[in-house]
């Protein structure tokens, strides 16, 4: 009974995060189609400017909230209170100045515009993520779905408005802005039942914040510089729809990358707290049980997009965009590197061991931004994409031996072994299937490899649900 209800509550957050990817897909779609190319370049590169300074204001501060708040006797409400009176001030403060810098860069009035306002967009956004920590320790992140789902439905909602009044990239970015105010109030009502969020600023407890939170803030600054790095080489070497072409194409990336990342948030409350009884086999058990289920989402999602990338890009985007199914085709493989780096960075974080960790984010960043100005002014997205590959792979092998080393840990490959040969079942299936609709596609290519790995024995349900029976009872 208690199994049940547990892998209820974890499907509801699953659902509530494929509903918020599927919403923001369609919003993506009507983007790139009343914009083209070269608008929807525009607006690539102005949001990915904004998520630079974005990612600086954090300074770590969304992780560590999760880690200070599952520790033993802590004040929670004065933590988090504290957390996101320092986030919020930051973020307006040093959002101030980013319309000032991007005056100075060769982008078009209409990128500098986007910036002016996306500014809000990105402090309001801040505000939210942050408190995705709270519903993670209190084991409600359906909450959080819920607020992200009405944060892509305003969303949507608002770029269907502008795409049918015809209004230019600034209005989109506006859209965004006005999205995130839905996304920060739904965050706060939905918080209430657990603690009362307040701005706070005690200067000692930010000192204590800032304390525990800078190794994490460079690593996850070199971190960005080598994932979107790339979009602003390209902005400044390449033409302005090459940006969009390539910028969608990430857009998918993303979105297939946001289930990791947000199921280690789910986990890192329960392997911090195992990490820190001292429990090890206990610790080890939960991370190979989490490598198996990344390892049977991540090779069938490779193998499927890698068959139906052409057909996939041109349904998402529409005509124009042709070759952006090539560099899909390419650049899906950098997604074993994002899961296996969302896992074992977030256990870098569980270990506490950021600052060791600081030097790997350091020596990945440097050969991966050479390699963009090598490539990038002359391959283009191409070389972005490759560069893309490589820097994903480089950082999940030195999380993995930074873990090792302290852990002790190596998962087993048997499942991973299991979903290679059902992934390849799935793609000769694909291959030989009369293709109706790429949707119909997918749906078909999943039924058949899940039919096969419970054929094979692949598939455990009571290892997920192990799992997330341990995770519930985090108190």
């Amino acid at each position: 009974m208690l199994q049940a209800l547990v892998a209820r509550n974890f499907g509801i957050q699953i659902i509530s995060r494929i509903l918020a990817i599927l919403v923001g897909l369609v919003s993506v779609g009507i983007l790139t189609r009343s914009l083209g190319t070269a608008g929807f370049g525009e607006y690539t590169t102005a949001l990915t400017f904004l998520h630079f300074f974005a990612v600086i204001v954090d300074f770590g501060l969304t992780l560590t909230i999760v880690v200070m708040i599952s520790e033993e006797g802590v004040d929670n409400e004065k933590i988090i209170g504290n957390i996101f009176g320092l986030r919020m001030i930051s973020g307006a403060i040093v959002f101030a100045f980013v319309p000032f810098i991007a005056f100075f860069l060769p982008w078009s009035t209409d990128v500098k515009q986007a910036i002016l306002v996306g500014t809000v967009a990105y402090v309001l956004m801040g505000g939210a993520n942050l408190l995705v920590g709270v519903f993670q320790r209190y084991q409600a992140m359906w909450r959080a779905g819920l607020a992200e789902i009405l944060n892509r439905l305003a969303l949507l909602i608002f770029i269907s408005l502008f795409a049918f009044l015809h209004l230019g990239i600034a209005w989109m970015v506006g859209a965004t802005l006005m999205a995130n105010a839905v996304w920060l109030y739904a965050t706060l009502r939905l918080a209430k039942p657990f603690v009362h969020i307040r701005l706070l600023s005690d200067i000692t407890v930010w000192k204590h914040v800032w304390a525990r939170s800078w190794p994490i803030a460079i690593s996850i600054f070199f971190n960005l510089l080598y994932l979107k790095g790339d979009i602003l080489f390209l902005s400044f070497y390449r033409s302005e729809s090459e940006v969009g072409i390539y910028g969608v194409t990430y857009r998918v990336i993303d979105m297939l990358t946001a289930l990791p990342v947000m199921f280690m948030g789910i986990l890192l409350p329960l392997i911090v707290n195992t990490w820190s009884l001292g429990n090890r086999e206990e610790f080890s058990m939960h991370v190979r049980r989490t490598f198996d289920l990344f390892m049977l989402a991540a090779i069938p999602i490779i193998a499927g997009t890698y068959v139906l990338a052409d057909r996939l890009m041109l349904f998402l985007a529409g005509p124009g965009y042709e070759a952006a199914g090539g560099v899909l085709r390419l650049l899906i493989f950098a997604v074993f590197g994002v899961f296996m780096g969302a896992l074992f960075g977030h256990l870098v974080v569980a270990l506490n061991k950021q600052k060791l960790m600081v030097w790997g984010y350091v020596f990945v960043a440097v050969f991966t931004l050479i390699g963009y100005f090598l490539f990038i002014p002359t391959y283009g997205m191409w070389g972005a994409a490759w560069m893309t590959i490589f820097s994903e792979g480089l950082i999940s092998l030195i999380t993995f031996f930074v873990v090792f080393r302290v852990a002790n840990i190596l998962p087993n490959l048997q499942v991973s072994l299991k979903a290679f040969v059902a992934s390849g079942i799935m793609v000769l299936f694909l291959s030989v299937v009369p293709h109706i609709h790429v949707l119909l596609d997918i749906l078909l290519a999943a039924v058949m490899y899940f039919a096969v790995m419970l054929a094979i024995k692949g598939i455990r349900i009571h290892e997920l649900t192990a799992l997330c029976e341990a995770r519930k009872s985090i108190k």
